[in-house]
């Protein structure tokens, strides 16, 4: 989104000339060649089998390319047993990160299969990689139905950075799963979505796929929990294009009961991924829309 003030800014450092270049490099300005463009990456660090009782560390390590990012803006773990996300735990790792790790500490007290997602918000991205920890010997079933859900998830690659085939960072994160979802649509021409939401939740999208020659688009979807309207709810828009090194936030506003609108002006054509960030007390979900504009 922000590819023309760049472009701005490349055209001024030249026009500049070798005086400017000696006053950037005595104030310590970056040039654009040196912005870390690659995507954020997290890999947690935690056992995978456990005793009912036992406290253990949850770490993840977060990077940018080569670069150790110890200043996230926001690391905060959701523990859950399998099954019941909807009763998640949710803690916050302290700031900042020593040497890009993010840990905290919990107490698996019951005997099953336990899901630990870090949902990491640094440099303008979002990534959220899931594992899972057996503790104890839990039932049959219920490792069978960790299994199943480890397997759709691997069908996704996510991690917010974004790339052209929305392919996403460690795919075992329960939130992007391209192909199969929760979300309704108003009708067949809906945008693309990725995500598997909780199973109480849906999502009428009513904004279309393709939009031609407009200067602005209303994005608004009706939110449904247990096929009532969702409502009081906080609902973040997280706008980007392939290769974009921030990111465009917005807050959308309940206009109705459940409907949620916010206005939207493409900065220029081409195709734009509109993550869609659902809390509230209870519920902390994720999921993904295409939108295509063109000239």
């Amino acid at each position: 989104m922000k590819k023309i003030m760049i472009t701005a800014a490349l055209g001024l450092l030249a026009a500049c000339g070798t005086t400017e270049e000696n006053n950037n490099e005595q104030s310590g300005a970056v040039g654009v060649d040196e912005i870390n463009l690659a995507q954020l990456e997290a890999e947690i660090e935690a056992p995978d089998t456990l005793e009912p009782g036992e406290e253990a560390e949850l770490r993840v390590l977060v990077t940018q390319g080569e670069e150790i990012v110890d200043d996230a803006s926001e690391v905060t773990w959701e523990i859950w047993q399998a099954g019941a996300k909807e009763e998640s735990d949710m803690l916050e790792a302290d700031l900042p990160g020593e040497e890009g790790w993010y840990s905290v500490q919990y107490d698996f007290e019951e005997e099953a299969v336990y899901h630990v997602q870090s949902h990491t918000t640094a440099r303008g991205m979002h990534v959220m990689p899931v594992h899972d920890i057996i503790v104890g010997d839990p039932e049959e079933e219920e490792l069978e139905s960790a299994e199943e859900t480890e397997h759709e998830n691997s069908m996704n690659d996510h991690e917010h950075g974004g790339n052209e085939e929305n392919n996403h960072e460690h795919g075992e994160e329960g939130t992007h799963e391209q192909g199969e979802n929760n979300a309704s649509a108003a009708n067949e021409d809906h945008s693309l979505t990725h995500g598997a939401m909780h199973e109480s939740m849906s999502i009428d999208w009513n904004t279309p796929a393709n939009l031609v020659g407009v200067e602005e688009v209303t994005i608004t979807m009706d939110i449904f929990w247990e096929e009532e309207a969702w409502e009081d709810g906080e609902v973040r828009l997280e706008i980007w294009q392939h290769h974009d090194e921030m990111r465009t936030w917005l807050e959308a506003e309940e206009t109705d009961p459940g409907t949620y609108e916010k206005t939207f002006a493409p900065e220029e054509s081409g195709s734009y991924h509109i993550m869609v960030h659902l809390e509230d007390e209870e519920v902390h979900e994720h999921i993904q829309y295409e939108l295509y504009v063109e000239e």
